[in-house]
């Protein structure tokens, strides 16, 4: 299976998501190869993975001098020489994380994020835009997933975590046409919920305006009969919580997210892969924690209450705060 975290809003958590989903059901599955894909070119879940702050910048611009650049980046100069066909170096591009991170299980690997997204998005849209061959559009949105399948077929059992960024860009529709399945982490603020609504016009053509219908992403996909994913599970990130709940004011904005995704529901039900009662999930505000995983690269079933020293200072874990966190994620894999 292939899940895709994506929001179109920016600040809502995707790569901690990211992270710290893929390290849970890592754990839970041990028999599994658990494979995170960084396609963000701020590369922040790479770093997390290789290390956490400092050390995984180090290593990821390790990677980056190296030729080829052994980065999805590196994988995409590849294709934009051959982008009709695979180049059969796809599993090169593969890391086992523990090489790197120590502090992570044996099943995790990564292929790790690129700054270069961003130059390459101009010649991915270029190359897309060619009339010949008439496939062209497909074949460069499928790079990705080329890549993906490739890994798959070397791994049956893999699973994969495809970080996102917000923009939806050319590296960002490759991602959402790799996966089978989105995570839509979302904040308790009034962009999150418009996000909601423009993953509807974005991927699933809802509410397009009749202007661009034929030129929208959606319609080529379709046109071209690549699968979209499917909406699987919304969680409610960063919850400020009373007595196991969210606040009031935190459940005002949760209602409108909840709203705006039922009202999607409503309009085309087969872009959902869960029901409205499985759709959504709240995540506590995770506080220190989330300090502490980025920090050191620490999954969350390896952070033991305590102290921690973050940039020369003593960072605490509280008991409840960690035992609350890690219920809603392994909740959150429970529902993958």
């Amino acid at each position: 299976m292939r899940y895709a975290v994506w929001n179109n809003k920016g600040g809502v958590g995707k790569s901690f998501v990211t992270f710290i989903t893929a390290c849970e059901y890592a754990r839970q599955h041990p028999e599994r190869k658990v494979v995170i894909v960084d396609m963000c070119p701020q590369a922040n879940v790479s770093e997390v993975v290789l290390g956490g702050n400092g050390k995984g910048a180090t290593e990821l611009e390790a990677l980056l001098g190296k030729t080829p650049r052994q980065t999805v980046g590196g994988y995409f100069d590849e294709r934009i020489s051959s982008p009709h066909k695979i180049t059969g170096n796809e599993t090169n591009f593969l890391l086992k994380a523990a090489s790197f991170n120590d502090n992570l299980d044996d099943n995790i690997f990564l292929v790790a994020g690129d700054p270069s997204l961003e130059i390459q998005a101009e010649a991915i849209n270029q190359i897309a835009g060619q009339t010949l061959p008439s496939s062209s559009w497909a074949n460069v949105h499928q790079w990705l997933k080329d890549l993906l399948l490739a890994i798959g077929r070397a791994h049956p059992n893999a699973v994969f975590f495809i970080d996102c960024n917000p923009s939806f860009s050319a590296y960002t529709e490759l991602a959402i046409i790799a996966a089978e399945r989105l995570i839509v982490p979302c904040s308790a603020d009034g962009s999150s919920a418009r996000a909601i609504s423009n993953i509807g016009q974005l991927i699933y053509g809802i509410n397009v305006p009749q202007a661009y219908a034929t030129v929208s992403f959606s319609q080529r996909a379709k046109n071209n009969g690549l699968a979209v994913p499917t909406v699987h599970v919304i969680p409610l990130n960063r919850s400020t919580q009373y007595e196991q709940k969210p606040s009031k004011a935190f459940s005002a904005m949760y209602d409108e997210i909840i709203r705006r995704a039922k009202d999607l529901m409503a309009q085309n039900s087969t872009i959902f892969s869960a029901q409205a009662d499985t759709l959504f999930l709240d995540i506590p505000d995770a506080h220190s924690v989330s300090v502490v995983t980025s920090h050191l690269g620490l999954p969350l079933h390896k952070i033991k209450l305590g102290k921690y020293n973050i940039h020369e200072k003593d960072t605490q874990v509280p008991k409840d705060s960690l035992a609350r966190y890690k219920t809603a994620f392994a909740s959150l894999v429970g529902r993958l």
